[in-house]
């Protein structure tokens, strides 16, 4: 008598999922109070819609048409990249466009959608970026996107932050 064969259950891929860059304005209202409570739920950041609606542009993963992952290009705010520069004491330019509000759904998570998320960003707005970040998955998922870390960490709200930045590729 065979021993029986248990297959592993199958685990969600990266293909299941679809992620699209789009500026804030073409998404719904539901959409974009659903990307509010992914982004609240993960715990990192505070955001409201009036935040999401004034972003630049607006990654979304969606999974059978419902989203479950969300990241963003924030709006310009000529001040924040002198206080980060202050706050981890490394400058950069002050026109660095901030790639932020990157979370997925606790369900969803660990099936490389952040990656997917920044990626996706990186495409829609080539150039130079700053991100701040306390977290160790997220600061993996920077690294994997060329941001390199600078500077000295600072305390946020919930721990320790850092500086990431990525410089603008050299187009021939």
């Amino acid at each position: 008598m065979s021993p029986i064969q248990t297959q592993p259950a199958p685990r969600k891929t990266a293909q299941e999922y679809s992620v699209s860059a789009r500026a804030p304005g073409d998404l719904s209202d539901a959409d974009l109070a659903t990307c509010v409570e992914i982004v609240r739920d993960g715990g990192a950041v505070a955001v409201s819609l009036e935040k999401l609606q004034n972003a630049r542009m607006l990654a979304v993963a969606r999974k059978g048409g419902v989203i479950v992952g969300v990241g963003s290009i924030k709006r310009d705010r000529p001040d924040r990249p002198a206080d980060i520069a202050r706050k981890s004491g490394f400058g950069f330019p002050k026109e660095t466009p901030e790639l932020g509000y990157v979370a997925v759904a606790s369900q969803h998570r660990r099936q490389g959608l952040s990656h997917q998320l920044v990626g996706t960003l990186l495409k829609a707005m080539p150039g130079g970026f700053f991100a701040t970040t306390d977290d160790k998955h997220m600061m993996k998922t920077l690294s994997g996107a060329g941001f390199v870390r600078q500077g000295s960490e600072w305390r946020g709200r919930r721990g320790q932050l850092s500086l990431w930045l990525k410089q603008p590729e050299n187009r021939p």
